[in-house]
């Protein structure tokens, strides 16, 4: 099982994404709550739980607290990384190409991916190493 603060530095990392073209779109927030509400049920011990919703409700304050705060998304992402280099033992592959793919979908989801998100993309594959 993940710890809380797995979950509030994804909802860091996927803001990182969102932001970094300088303005977060409905459909990127779109994308956030499909993923936060459907895919975040694979990383559960038990899905469908009250465990599962206070984890949705954990990467969602991440992200809130970023987007009302106006982190720069490079500060958000570096916000992630600091977590994930603090806590390794907690990212096998599967979790890696988890985050990877979360970060892809948020990305594709208004005008496909643009030059800042490919940053970011390169960044945390190149982390992830």
């Amino acid at each position: 099982m993940l710890p809380n603060s797995f979950y509030l530095a994804f909802g860091n990392l996927l803001y990182a994404i969102a932001i970094s073209d300088s303005t977060v779109q409905m459909e990127e927030i779109e994308e956030f709550h499909k993923i936060t509400r459907n895919e975040l049920k694979k990383l559960a011990d038990a899905p469908d739980t009250e465990v599962h919703h206070f984890n949705e409700l954990l990467a969602d304050s991440g992200f809130l607290n970023s987007y009302h705060a106006e982190i720069p998304a490079d500060i958000a992402l570096e916000k992630f990384l600091s977590y994930y280099l603090e806590n390794k033992k907690l990212f096998p592959d599967w979790i890696k190409d988890f985050c990877i793919n979360s970060v892809l979908k948020v990305a594709q989801a208004y005008g496909g991916i643009v030059t800042e998100e490919k940053q970011i993309i390169i960044k945390l594959k190149e982390a992830f190493e």
